[in-house]
């Protein structure tokens, strides 16, 4: 018994096992840098559309001062931008793992957590923006 480095087991079994881990991980990273760049795109729009409503009827009061519309925006354009970093980081962690000899999965639920928690805070300002305005 040596003190080696771990037999690697090399069968069609474990490497299409693999294959389709590593294909699973790509589609995780195409959703969500979906729902990324669909977040930093309604940051951006709600800007815009405030703008604009706001040059359309002037006479109106607005529901936001033109200083808190791009802050809401800017504050969707940052959340979609902090869980595309997340998303990379995970992808990245995924692809270590598959690239290991020893494939050992490496933990990742603080990080799923995370991106779960800034999601549903998201989600709950959006509400609350929604719910103010008149």
């Amino acid at each position: 018994m040596g003190n080696g480095p771990p037999q690697r087991f090399v069968n069609p079994t474990n490497e299409l096992a693999k294959e389709r881990n590593r294909a699973a991980s790509e589609r995780t990273i195409n959703a969500w840098t979906g729902i990324c760049i669909s977040l930093m795109g309604f940051g951006v729009a709600f800007d815009q559309i405030s703008r604009s409503l706001r040059r359309q009827f002037p006479q109106v009061p607005p529901a936001m001062t033109h200083k808190t519309a791009p802050l809401v925006g800017l504050g969707f354009v940052g959340v979609g931008l902090v869980l595309l970093v997340f998303a990379l980081v995970q992808r990245r962690l995924a692809t270590y793992a598959l690239e290991r000899q020893d494939y050992v999965l490496l933990p990742v639920n603080r990080l799923n957590r995370l991106a779960v928690a800034t999601l549903v805070l998201t989600g709950l300002i959006g509400l609350g923006v929604i719910l103010l305005l008149p």
